[in-house]
């Protein structure tokens, strides 16, 4: 309780000496004003002089917020995830991408952008049928390989073939190699067995003695890939995904918008796990920002990728966020600690303001009184003013 008396108490005598000056200042302005009235114009161009960049600096100066918090009901059901233009579905198949979240969609873009290398090494002719050459790669890969060329070229077979058998001089050879392989630990499990995978594959093109290839980067993020399946394998943890909105123009901004929409979620979960039993209002708690979202580890993984658009590269960020309870009951704590220190806050602002007001008046009717009412309107107006100038900066 002691914490919340506001410092006007303690400063009471000299803020009583201070209004008696200021007061008698503003009384004799007035009269000189009344009489002079160019006065008036002198005396607010220099208070404008005054007010007006110290107003533009605090304004500058104060850290402005773009997420708005949003608070709703308890519910146990899931957030419905909305799908924005630049993560619509096949968008990696229409534009190369600078990487993949999987093998499968890795080679499935190769797939779909082979006529290039086939034209080097074929001509403009169209190839009998392709020959796949399988090594030591899952059936799955090769078989998705064949699916995304015949999209490509709907009118030619192809046929899977360990590479021992010759390709005659219609048609075109296929190897698929995946270099440069790196184990990661999987941010969003522990545990020695769960990890995850990137590399490089290449895709060669065999024509007779010709040869051309192609790459594609990819690192494994399941959760990108498929996240309901993701979501099934885990069942007793809870994750979301932040992404960015737009199509953004540079890396950083597709971070920020992936983090702005974390912040969003976080808050709209957060409504469910804020305690109502400390009897602080939801209103006083500041919004879930971007170092709520990072110092509190919410964010265990981020897939960032760009794409060569015909008017330069485009790019999108997808974030895994970790909304296990655990972590937004400790949000919650420190939002419900954020909301006390304001709600003291704002308890001794009107407090200060309240005693401000009280002694103004006993200041006026001292003043009137030794004046016997000769400068009553006088002192009313100088009350008034200095009142709302006192109001003005403490809220300021």
């Amino acid at each position: 309780m002691i914490s919340v008396i506001p410092k006007i108490f303690i400063m009471l005598p000299v803020l009583i000496l201070l209004s008696f000056a200021v007061i008698g200042v503003i009384v004799l302005l007035i009269k000189l004003c009344a009489k002079r009235p160019w006065i008036v114009a002198i005396i607010v161009l220099g208070l404008l002089v005054l007010i007006v960049p110290y107003f533009a600096w605090v304004s500058l100066d104060r850290p402005v917020s773009h997420h708005t918090e949003v608070l709703l009901p308890s519910t146990s059901a899931p957030l419905q995830e909305t799908t924005t233009s630049i993560w619509l579905p096949g968008i990696e198949d229409e534009f190369e991408a600078s990487i993949y979240p999987s093998k499968l969609s890795a080679v499935r873009s190769l797939g779909l952008h082979i006529t290039e290398p086939v034209e080097q090494v074929f001509g403009e002719a169209q190839p009998a049928g392709f020959i796949l050459f399988r090594g030591a790669h899952e059936q799955g890969i090769i078989e998705e390989f064949g699916r995304a060329i015949t999209r490509t070229f709907p009118d030619i077979n192809w046929t899977i073939a360990p590479e021992t058998v010759a390709v005659q001089p219609d048609e075109v050879g296929i190897r698929i190699d995946i270099v440069k392989v790196h184990t990661h630990p999987a941010p969003w499990m522990s545990g020695s067995e769960n990890e995850m995978t990137s590399g490089t594959i290449q895709t060669t093109v065999l024509a007779g003695d010709k040869q051309a290839s192609l790459k594609a980067e990819f690192v494994e993020k399941p959760w990108v890939e498929d996240f309901s399946g993701f979501l099934n394998t885990r069942p007793n943890s809870r994750f979301v995904i932040a992404k960015s909105t737009e199509s953004c123009m540079s890396e950083a901004e597709a971070n920020n918008q992936a983090v702005q929409n974390a912040c969003t979620q976080v808050a709209d979960m957060l409504g469910q796990t804020l305690p109502r039993q400390s009897g602080v209002p939801v209103s006083f708690a500041k919004p879930v920002n971007s170092a709520d979202i990072l110092e509190g580890g919410f964010i265990l993984d981020r897939f960032v990728q760009s794409f060569n658009g015909t008017a330069g590269k485009i790019w999108r960020q997808a974030l895994l966020v970790d909304a296990s309870a655990e972590k937004l009951r400790n949000l919650a704590r420190q939002k419900a600690i954020v909301a006390k220190v304001r709600k003291r806050h704002f308890a001794g602002m009107f407090f200060s303001i309240a005693g401000l007001l009280v002694l103004i008046t006993v200041v006026y009717a001292f003043l009137n009184a030794a004046t016997k009412g000769y400068y009553a309107w006088s002192l009313r107006i100088a009350g008034i003013v200095f009142a709302l100038v006192v109001i003005i900066l403490l809220l300021v």
